[in-house]
């Protein structure tokens, strides 16, 4: 705000940063009135638009208010009546602190002249200290003339800074759907190097089945229908990537629309999370019900058997203890480690009481972190009560092996081979909950890698969890 009625604000001479050549052809090359402003809100430079127009308006001609407290100036503004002093002061501190842009225009009127101004701040950082870019563009004639319409035409220089700098994926198309322009996040989130995405449809992102063309999006964006929407998109080396993208239609001075801009912001981390939270919630569920049907055939095989209601009591009441605590071992996420050994036995105790089968058990001594205890002991609970419904459990033939080793990077690989059952080659390729359990909790869980193979007459799981989730034994 370059005018003689901010002109007794107070200047301190001592510069907090100081500024290359780079930064000063970077100002000046710039046509609106352009200063820096560091940390503390005091201006560190200015380009030769900003020193003319304060000559031209009675500002301070010696130092161009080079070491003046631009906050300072605001609040002095704020307290002389001018009302948008209060919402740009507190916006460039948003600024400073947070680095989101700000944009606000404020009244700067000379003798005998009213004037807008339209101001623009941006962070950027020197020298490791963090610094805002403040631009000023006097905007009369389109205030004047559209006072409710409110647009930013930011100079390119200052836009390829900002677009080069922030962690955000942003790229340009234009009409046709072609890539023209591609910022470093944008190459971080894709692979893709400027040079590959620069000429290319947008469409390159796209997964080969996905149902909005390019067009289609820009057809809706133009129209103001489409601000902001959830993808999709597929990195160079195939990655699927989950992000929610920022639309906006660039314009010319002139109002026509010459391409469209987007902002991908990456939440793939959020949708796993999510996913697992999802998939862990129904396997909560699903436990539940498996576990009632566990407690009936427990009730009525131990009835069939028991001589009187007294040895009923006795022999049921033992088995569901059994179960309590098989269930208190993996919902423990709280603990640090746990043998494998002692969680399989838990695990597959209350099971075995159903019939005299026993399961070959054998490995070295693990101790298991919570996300791999989860993991085996929600696998175990699907492979045996599978067992009970249709394998060697549920008759008494067949064998049943839990093997497990150390991997040569010093993971686990374990492993339960049911044998002498019958699976018929020509059912359908299960794909409900259990199987992914089995199939999709591993990776989403510890990373690992989780197959089940099976034949005429046998079934074979094997998951490989990495070292990282591997604790020590107390």
């Amino acid at each position: 705000m370059p005018n003689s009625r901010y002109g007794g604000a107070m200047l301190k001479s001592t510069q907090s940063v100081t500024l290359d050549a780079s930064h000063y052809e970077l100002i000046e090359a710039m046509t609106d009135e352009v200063v820096i402003l560091d940390a503390t809100g005091k201006i560190v430079a200015v380009n030769m638009a900003w020193k003319l127009f304060c000559e031209e308006n009675g500002g301070d001609a010696g130092t161009h208010y080079v070491g003046a407290n631009y906050f300072d100036i605001c609040e002095a503004a704020a307290m002389g009546a001018v009302v948008q002093a209060e919402t740009v002061l507190e916006g460039l501190r948003q600024a400073l602190k947070t680095g989101t842009s700000f944009e606000g225009e404020y009244p700067c009127d000379g003798p005998g002249v009213r004037r807008w101004f339209q101001l623009n701040a941006n962070r950027l950082t020197i020298q490791g200290a963090p610094c805002l870019l403040l631009q000023h563009r006097n905007v009369t004639t389109r205030r004047m003339a559209h006072d409710d319409i409110e647009r930013a035409h930011v100079q390119a220089e200052t836009f390829a800074a900002l677009v080069a700098t922030t962690a955000e994926a942003i790229l340009t198309y234009d009409m046709e759907g072609r890539i023209i322009s591609w910022n470093p996040a944008a190459e971080r989130l894709y692979g893709y190097t400027e040079e590959e995405a620069l000429g290319q449809s947008v469409e390159l992102l796209y997964p080969p089945d996905w149902p909005t063309r390019v067009l289609e999006y820009r057809d809706q964006i133009m129209a103001g229908k489409l601000r902001q929407f959830n993808a999709v998109r597929v990195a160079k080396d195939g990655t699927e990537r989950h992000v929610t993208i920022a639309c906006t239609p660039i314009r010319t001075l002139s109002g026509d629309i010459v391409s469209i801009s987007n902002i991908h912001h990456d939440v793939t981390a959020t949708r796993k999370a999510e996913e697992v939270r999802d998939l862990v919630s129904r396997e909560v569920i699903h436990r539940a019900k498996n576990m009632l049907s566990l407690v009936t055939a427990m009730q009525r095989q131990t009835a069939s058997s028991a001589a009187s209601l007294a040895e009923f009591n006795k022999s049921f009441g033992a088995r569901i203890q059994a179960l309590a605590r098989s269930t208190d071992l993996l919902v423990d996420g709280g603990w640090s480690s746990v043998d494998l050994a002692e969680l399989v036995r838990a695990q597959l105790d209350p099971f075995l009481h159903l019939q005299a089968k026993a399961v070959d058990v054998d490995g070295p001594s693990v101790a298991l972190g919570p996300q791999a205890l989860q993991l085996i002991g929600m696998a175990l609970h699907e492979l045996a009560t599978n067992s009970t419904k249709y394998g060697v459990m549920s008759n008494g033939c067949g064998d049943i092996q839990c093997h497990w080793s150390h991997t040569e990077k010093g993971g686990l690989r374990f492993q339960w081979i049911e044998t002498g059952i019958t699976i018929d080659p020509s059912a359908k390729k299960a794909t409900g909950f259990g199987s992914k359990v089995l199939s999709v909790l591993a990776p989403a869980m510890v990373n690992g890698a989780a197959e089940t193979v099976t034949s005429e007459n046998a079934l074979t799981w094997t998951v490989t969890i990495p070292a990282a989730h591997l604790g020590k034994l107390a």
